[in-house]
């Protein structure tokens, strides 16, 4: 059974959608299922706290935050309409230790984190350079995304583990990197 949280974030993500773009339409329709599919990829994650940069719906940093209600989460998103649909959701589900931070990590200097966090970043060109930026030392990275392969990231982000998960239609992977002094 799903957790009420995660059903009324979902009903949420529907209703501002078709105004806020928040996930492509393909994925609305079968939203349910892929946080279904997810669940166990972000339950092998256990950060105190936690950074997920590309915010946008709060997929996946929202299930991840529910998965583990003591961990601290800073949502970092630049659309400001999407802030505010997450600050909103975020009000009406009663979370606590969530922050959202809008901001563009390769403009503003946000800090530094220890655990970083993304899915499907866009544009993936810039992934590399976006983690770079706000990932401490020996920090770790985790990116779910479709597919098995991996990105093309900076050399100074070692590649420790990798899961994936086959589900209907596609494959599910979590990379897990740790950055590495060169």
């Amino acid at each position: 059974m799903m957790d009420e949280k995660i059903l009324l974030w979902i009903r949420e993500l529907k209703r501002y959608n078709s105004l806020l773009h928040l996930v492509g339409s393909g994925m609305i329709s079968t939203i349910r299922q892929d946080v279904e599919e997810m669940l166990p990829l972000l339950e092998r994650i256990s950060e105190p706290v936690i950074a997920d940069i590309g915010s946008g719906s709060g997929l996946p940093a929202i299930p991840f935050k529910i998965l583990h209600p003591a961990s601290r989460v800073v949502l970092i998103e630049r659309s400001s309409k999407k802030c505010t649909f997450l600050r909103h959701t975020l009000d009406l589900m009663g979370m606590q230790a969530v922050e959202v931070l809008e901001a563009d990590p390769l403009v503003k200097d946000i800090g530094m984190f220890d655990a970083v966090l993304s899915r499907s970043f866009s544009p993936l060109s810039t992934l590399g350079k976006t983690v770079l930026r706000i990932l401490a030392q020996q920090g770790r990275f985790y990116y779910l995304f479709t597919g098995s392969k991996l990105p093309d990231l900076d050399p100074r982000l070692r590649l420790l583990e990798f899961f994936t998960r086959n589900c209907p239609g596609y494959t599910l992977s979590l990379a897990v990197f740790r950055l590495t002094p060169r």
